[in-house]
């Protein structure tokens, strides 16, 4: 099992806000096609958004953040998407730590379906979310 730069309390955490921003988003079913899943929301979407409180207190934590635990995030959410596999957490979180670090909260934020990613790369990882 791989040891996370990041406490399992707080990729939790970023999942349970993650869901609850997404709870608020429009329902787009009439635009629910596979090519669009995982792409930053629309930008208006995103603008309307910085005024609601989950996705304000999530962008705070975020910024509460050291670089590795946002590095490790971000390959999390690499690893979900399929970018990387499991076994290539280092060269993911390696790759995220040599990108400007104050961009992660905007970055990770922008992503649709952050929730599914984290989820997705800590059970690619062997991890529960249940459990952390």
């Amino acid at each position: 099992m791989i040891d996370l730069p990041i406490s399992p309390e707080h990729v939790s955490y970023v999942i349970a806000m993650a869901r609850e921003i997404e709870d608020m988003l429009p329902n787009g079913d009439a635009d629910d096609d596979e090519s669009h899943r995982g792409e930053a929301s629309d930008p208006e979407l995103v603008v309307e958004h910085e005024y609601n409180t989950p996705y304000q207190e999530l962008r705070g934590f975020l910024e509460t953040l050291s670089d590795e635990e946002l590095a490790a995030l971000t390959a999390l959410v690499w690893i979900g998407r399929g970018t990387y596999d499991a076994e290539e957490f280092q060269t993911a979180f390696e790759e995220a730590a040599s990108l400007e670090a104050r961009r992660a909260p905007s970055y990770l934020l922008s992503n649709d379906l952050l929730a599914e990613y984290l989820s997705e790369g800590l059970s690619a990882l062997g991890l529960d979310v249940e459990e952390v």
